[in-house]
């Protein structure tokens, strides 16, 4: 009987969430790269303006940031975008990279949804994210899931680097 209670408690103890940090529910995001922009809060719709929740990543989504740019103003062709994706592992409670071979990276900022010039001092930037653009690597993830995604954007004159990441329960179907 001991045996079975404490394999009982061992199983309970090392359980994972389904949808970590409640994104069953809403997703939840941060700053996660430093760098001289500074982030206050974001909100996700699709196209119409609409809260959007869990997220469709076969349409168009927006992010609207409100961001204090302490560096300098961000513009085209210097200005490039990364997406990173992870999606979650029950198993191993973790996320596990999404490999993109590269189709996500080093893509131009400003024809990838970022309102250019990115000017200085402190604004609402609605940052439109296409994945429909690449429906080669939505098509092969899992629908209704929690996923990571991470915008990373640098500037390559001055190496200026500033990254927002959100977890989130998304839609592939």
């Amino acid at each position: 009987m001991k045996g079975i209670l404490f394999l009982t408690f061992v199983s309970v103890a090392f359980a994972c969430d389904a949808w970590p940090n409640g994104t069953e529910k809403a997703y939840t995001w941060w700053s996660s790269c430093g760098g001289p922009v500074q982030y206050y809060s974001a909100k996700i719709t699709d196209l119409n303006g609409k809260e959007e929740y869990p997220i469709r990543l076969t349409e168009p989504i927006v992010v609207t940031v409100d961001a204090d740019n302490q560096g300098k103003a961000y513009d085209e062709p210097n200005l490039r975008a990364t997406v990173n994706l992870w999606s979650w592992v029950v198993n191993s409670c973790g996320w596990t990279a999404v490999p993109t071979l590269g189709l996500l990276s080093d893509l131009d900022a400003c024809e990838e949804g970022v309102p250019c010039p990115v000017k200085t001092g402190r604004q609402t930037l609605p940052l439109t994210m296409d994945f429909t653009k690449f429906d080669s690597i939505i098509k092969l993830l899992k629908d209704d899931q929690p996923y990571q995604i991470q915008l990373q954007l640098n500037d390559k004159l001055s190496g200026d680097k500033t990254c927002v990441t959100a977890q989130a329960r998304c839609r592939t179907k």
